[in-house]
């Protein structure tokens, strides 16, 4: 797979929330960084995290706006998140997701607001 095809996929089980496949993208030495939910290394401190995040959510999406392969394995989404918290609170926000591929395996995931209200 290319580092595009890897990140659409990530992209497409996050909206599942599919764990088990997100795992099989991700490593022990993967790099996690976000304005909303922090810094995370490795594969079980990230699915941790995911886990949690999405746990507070009855529902929530990601919309990609655009997709721009950067080289060196680097793509970036323009995207907008939707959710619904468990309390019936919604939940909108707007940002720009860094995700770098090396061997078939996300290296690197860095979030960026452009509005912020999670």
């Amino acid at each position: 797979m290319t580092a595009l095809e890897i990140a659409k996929l990530y992209f497409d089980l996050s909206n599942k929330s599919d764990f088990d496949g997100i795992a099989k993208l991700l490593t022990g030495a993967t790099i996690y960084s976000s304005q909303n939910t922090g810094d995370y290394l490795g594969k079980d401190d990230i699915l941790t995290m995911q886990k949690k995040f999405h746990g507070k959510f009855s529902s929530l999406v990601w919309h990609v706006n655009a997709v721009e392969e950067m080289g060196a394995g680097t793509v970036v989404f323009d995207y907008d998140f939707k959710g619904e918290m468990q309390g019936g609170k919604k939940v909108e926000s707007s940002g720009l997701e860094y995700i770098t591929v090396s061997s078939d395996k996300i290296s690197r995931i860095e979030i960026r607001n452009k509005s912020k209200n999670v």
